[in-house]
């Protein structure tokens, strides 16, 4: 039976999985604008793939335990000596219980990953109008998904089955299943584990590299800027049609008039139906914009006029560009707020007095502002400045050096004698220890997070991605959740490998662990094991030399995609010039709709010191012909439209031709009076003769605000 600290260990591990789950999904989820059912299945499909990951070490305890009782056995039934006695792990959980178990959380995960995920996806994202249609949409929809697992399945089978020594029954037919959906799982993880590997610790050498990571958020901030307004152009080109269709409707008795009614609905409700400069978008196409319609329909290659097929393909690309359309919305603020980030850290770091101060514009998130509130401005400054860059690399170093152990121990730990991989040594000589726990945990861990990492970093046919902050859609979440259900099994078993506990890979263990007596092992059908033992450490190794050598990306780039390789590349230039101007026009806008504020506070920075230090104005005097005249408002400046720019700090008159060039309309206003703090009013002003930069760090070294 199992014991009370087991009991207890096993429902603590629980919790700390259910608070896990529900923070990630938290963060990337948000569950008062999502449907229910989006966040409930999410939540299961990650809670059980944490459950496999965090009792996973507690069955490799306990199998430690019951290999020692079985030697123990058979040395008094050989030699009529009876062993050491075997000390049983205070946490220790009966084998029955494990399996049951495993074969709860292994089977809801292939059902999710399975049947009810692919099908509720496409379900979502399918153009018909009833629930009958949205069915079989689904199922022809996810019928290459289903034949590749069937392929597999098949191939398996037959091998099986023209072998004279193996007899099929239900538990042969069982592995042949599993080893199916473990072979396709084990083609994904060779292609997320070999990336994973790599980018996971350059990702975070980076960002202790407050400079490179600068330079990769502008160009990260252009990139995202420039998909946005296609994917504008886009819906809005989609809206104006599903309006036009509807107008075509001859009447309400017409048989497609409530699905015309439908897709015309969903077009208004994107707010694009009369253009991006029409308000809310709700006004009516034209007379002509209608004629131009129904010429175009009927030289349409579906037939003409309106027909069924054409409004659930205009249904299904209106719903997949309303998604893509958020989405970049919500990736552009987090890239705004990146940038400004870096761009403020960046600008401190040779300031000599030693607090941390922001530029113009409040990109503060609420989990930012409390940990400046509760640092304060010197912590903050030494934090943000020089702390945190030494400790990211630091763990960049540790990341690399577990990188480069996960990449042996795959490569050698098909090899039974000499055992090669330090995993398996260091967990046989630690057995039924507390320390094997807390290893395999840690090393599974890794390995998870690598191959999550690149499922976050996944962007699947711009479609598909993880957004933090609240802002992933629905069918990201969906997708999520059915590739951790698809790769986690196959990646602990892979694990069980690693570390020689699969009875079939391993000299000398009697027992075999509860997860390996459910999954089978892979040697039941020879092409797969074989496969696995020589071609997956060889494609995780190369795929790991191309990741760290970037060939995909340079590749992509001489394909003309737009890839961040190097700062000097021309087109990289651009995007990067770009990108910051991008963000300065940002900064002047959020400075001028802040509460309180205006485009005459614009210059203002923002200083978290609690002492006597005062913000800093800088004094502009405009031209007289762009001066406008004084508003009766609160501010006392005049409001600006919305569609206009008011630039706040003083602008180099490069920068002016550049926002003018765009179309912008830049205003400049009259009445700033400057405030100087009076210990430093003489060195402050004759740096205002100098044009200064709006953000003064105090140095004489130059920075990135040096040309506004």
């Amino acid at each position: 039976p199992m014991s009370g600290a087991g009991y207890s260990f096993l429902l603590f591990e629980i919790v700390c999985v259910v608070l896990l789950t529900a923070s990630l999904l938290h963060h990337y989820g948000n569950w008062r604008r999502q449907q229910l059912v989006v966040t409930g299945v999410t939540f299961l499909a990650w809670q059980f793939c944490f459950l496999i990951v965090f009792i996973l070490p507690t069955d490799i305890n306990c199998t430690f335990y019951e290999d020692c009782l079985m030697s123990n056995v058979s040395g008094l039934e050989a030699n009529g000596t009876s062993a050491p006695a075997c000390r049983e792990p205070w946490n220790h959980i009966p084998r029955a219980f494990l399996v049951s178990f495993w074969r709860v959380i292994y089977w809801s995960c292939q059902f999710l990953t399975w049947i009810f995920l692919p099908i509720m996806q496409s379900y979502a994202k399918a153009g018909e109008f009833n629930v009958l249609g949205k069915v079989k949409a689904s199922l022809v929809d996810n019928a290459l998904y289903y034949s590749t697992y069937l392929l597999i399945f098949a191939i398996c089978f037959i091998y099986v089955a023209t072998r004279p020594d193996i007899h099929i029954d239900f538990a042969q037919l069982r592995v042949i299943g599993i080893t199916a959906s473990n072979t396709w799982g084990l083609v994904l993880i060779v292609l997320f584990l070999g990336y994973g590997l790599v980018e996971l610790p350059r990702t975070v050498w980076s960002a202790g590299c407050p400079g490179e990571s600068l330079k990769r958020a502008y160009f990260r901030l252009a990139k995202v800027n420039s998909e946005l307004i296609e994917h504008q152009e886009e819906l809005e080109d989609l809206a104006a049609e599903a309006v036009q269709l509807a107008e075509c409707v001859p009447g309400p008795e017409h048989p497609l008039a409530a699905n015309a009614r439908t897709v015309a609905e969903l077009a208004e409700s994107s707010g694009y139906c009369g253009g991006r400069d029409a308000g809310l978008g709700r006004g009516k196409p034209t007379a002509s914009s209608i004629a131009a319609a129904r010429r175009r329909l009927n030289e349409d290659e579906d037939g003409g006029g309106l027909t069924a097929k054409r409004l659930v393909k205009l249904h299904c690309q209106l719903k997949k560009a309303i998604g893509l359309e958020q989405r970049s919305r919500c990736l552009l603020q987090e890239a705004y707020a990146s940038a400004a980030f870096l761009e403020d850290i960046e600008s401190n770091r040779g300031s000599r007095l030693h607090f941390f101060r922001r530029g113009e514009g409040d990109f503060d998130s609420e989990s930012g502002g409390l940990l400046r509130r509760l640092l304060g401005p010197g912590v903050e400054f030494y934090w943000k400045c020089h702390a945190r860059s030494w400790l990211l690399r630091g763990a960049a170093c540790f990341l690399l050096a577990a990188s480069g152990l996960m990449l042996w121990c795959e490569c050698t730990f098909f090899i039974k004698w000499p055992v090669l991989t330090p995993l398996a040594l260091l967990v046989q000589a630690g057995r039924g220890a507390l320390s094997v726990q807390l290893i395999c945990l840690l090393a599974i861990g890794y390995l998870c997070a690598c191959t999550y990492f690149t499922v976050f970093r996944l962007k699947l046919f711009n479609y598909f991605r993880l957004v933090p902050n609240h802002q992933t859609d629905e069918n990201s979440l969906i997708f999520s959740g059915m590739l951790f259900c698809r790769l986690t099994p196959p990646l602990c078993l892979n694990f069980l490998g690693l570390v020689h506990l699969d009875s079939h890979l391993a000299s000398g263990l009697k027992a075999q662990t509860a997860y390996t007596q459910l999954m089978g092992h892979l040697d039941l059908v020879a092409i797969i094991s074989n496969g696995v033992n020589l071609y997956f450490p060889i494609a995780i190794l190369l795929l790991a030399l191309a990741s760290y050598f970037r060939l995909g990306s340079r590749l992509l780039h001489c394909l003309g995609v737009q890839q961040f390789i190097s700062s000097d590349d021309e087109l990289t230039s651009d995007l990067l010039e770009e990108g910051r101007l991008l963000l300065r026009r940002e900064r002047a806008r959020r400075s001028r709709d802040a509460p309180g504020g205006s485009s005459s506070t614009g210059g203002l920075l923002k200083s978290t010191d609690s002492g006597d230090e005062e913000d800093e104005l800088f004094a502009r005097k405009p031209p007289p012909a762009r001066q406008l005249p004084r508003s009766s408002g609160a501010a006392g400046v005049a409001a600006a439209p919305v569609a206009k720019l008011s630039l706040s700090p003083p602008r180099s008159s490069r920068f002016e031709r550049l926002l003018q060039a765009d179309g912008e309309p830049v205003e400049f206003e009259a009445d700033t009076q400057p405030l100087f703090p009076s210990a430093r009013a003489a060195v402050q002003q004759q740096q205002l003769r100098q044009q200064p930069p709006p953000y003064k760090s105090g140095s004489g070294r130059g920075g990135f605000f040096d040309d506004v």
